[in-house]
């Protein structure tokens, strides 16, 4: 069965197909799209899972999930994608590059766990502890949104409420959010960075408490042809805490002016 999608804005205008993070669905993605219903026509996906799509045994496989995605994508789209969205973004450029036009990751690292060669990830006992709380799905997903707008200077609360009323119903199972945990947890993108062609922007917010806005050097060492950007004084879920900010950063690289 296809992912669902939900478009907002003239399908007229330059689309941008988005893919929303791990615990989320595309609804994450409506504070940006109502600030751009003059410039673009906003295509989010739900991973499969969340949101509208079923989940199947197997759907977090990555070239099937790849594959699912670009079957929806419309084409000659730019891509974005939030955290674990953006890796798959990427993945999607590699296996497909004339399906995509431009690319921008948000709150996106090119690992999602820190190692010994890699330290500008996520520290394996942070991951691991919701990979040990994951059969209480509602426990797991209220302290992940909570962790999500760490970093925020106001309206914290406001924020959290709006993510757990919009992008965690209908509430995934413990099974689509081990899969797709598992998921972020394998994709190792710095490969795939050097290679892809597309023009990329990279924004990253300044108080991220699960990717770190460091992780624009390694960004910029993998491709010196990419942009970075930044959110200043925002989370992880900085595209609903200030959607402005962001929408910002994607007018400027999407219409092609300097400063991106």
């Amino acid at each position: 069965m296809a992912l669902a999608v939900h478009q907002w804005g003239d399908k007229n205008l330059p689309t941008i197909f988005c893919i929303h993070g791990w615990a989320s669905n595309a609804q994450v993605f409506k504070p940006l799209a109502d600030l751009f219903s003059e410039h673009f026509h906003f295509v989010a996906v739900d991973l499969p899972g969340f949101g509208d799509s079923d989940y199947q045994e197997g759907d977090y496989k990555l070239d099937k999930l790849v594959s699912d995605l670009l079957a929806v994508a419309p084409e000659n789209s730019s891509w974005l994608g939030w955290s674990l969205g953006g890796m798959l973004a990427v993945q999607a450029a590699l296996d497909s590059p004339q399906r995509i036009e431009k690319i921008m990751t948000l709150c996106t690292n090119a690992k999602f766990i820190a190692d010994k060669k890699f330290k500008q990830g996520v520290p394996y006992p942070l991951y691991n502890g919701f990979m040990d709380s994951i059969e209480d799905v509602r426990v797991t997903l209220r302290r992940f949104a909570a962790l999500t707008v760490v970093g925020e200077k106001q309206d914290m609360l406001q924020s959290l409420k709006w993510l757990q009323l919009n992008t965690q119903v209908p509430v995934p199972t413990t099974q689509t959010l081990k899969a797709s945990l598992e998921l972020l947890a394998l994709i190792d993108n710095q490969i795939a960075l050097k290679v892809i062609k597309q023009p990329c922007l990279h924004m990253l917010a300044t108080d991220d408490a699960i990717v770190p806005y460091k992780a624009s050097q390694t960004l910029n060492k993998l491709n010196e042809k990419h942009l970075t950007s930044f959110v200043p004084n925002a989370s992880h879920a900085c595209l609903v805490t200030q959607p402005q900010l962001v929408a910002n950063g994607i007018l400027t690289f999407m219409q092609g002016l300097p400063d991106a």
